[in-house]
């Protein structure tokens, strides 16, 4: 019994595993980067841990937004086989823009109302009461004028 049990054990350690994760885990983020533009290359440690967050971050998030798709089209169907698809389908686009007017913005963007910007500054591209004037007295762009 012994010798058998010996045997078994020597086959068994010199067997590789089916599948091993830690390859497959690797090519799998490869062929996500490839296909995302993004060139793939090994990193220190620590910087792949904080890489490898990142990306079961974002492909979390992906599924996240998938499933809530799926449900909102199972949704709409039913509602469809209800006949009221269109109230559905426009209460859904109420909701999605009500559900977007709350982002803030980061601390060094600049508001699109120069009146909330630190010293009153106005974002590139801004057209002004006072070009506008500008250009009615002095003629051209305000752009080349001094």
């Amino acid at each position: 019994m012994e010798a058998k049990l010996a045997e078994f054990r020597k086959a068994h350690i010199q067997k590789k595993p089916l599948i091993n994760w830690h390859e497959t885990k690797s090519s799998f983020i490869s062929i996500l980067s490839f296909l995302r533009g993004k060139s793939y290359e090994k990193k220190p440690k620590e910087d792949t841990e904080k890489v490898e967050d990142e990306e079961e971050k974002s492909i979390n998030s992906w599924q996240i937004i998938l499933l809530k798709f799926f449900v909102w089209l199972t949704l709409f169907l039913i509602f469809i086989r209800l006949e009221f698809g269109a109230i559905y389908f426009i209460i859904s686009l109420l909701y999605v823009m009500w559900s977007n007017l709350g982002r803030r913005r980061g601390r060094n963007q600049l508001s699109a109302y120069s009146v909330f910007n630190p010293n009153f500054e106005k974002i590139q591209g801004t057209f002004s009461a006072e070009d506008y004037d500008r250009q009615l007295r002095r003629g051209g762009s305000p752009f080349f004028s001094s």
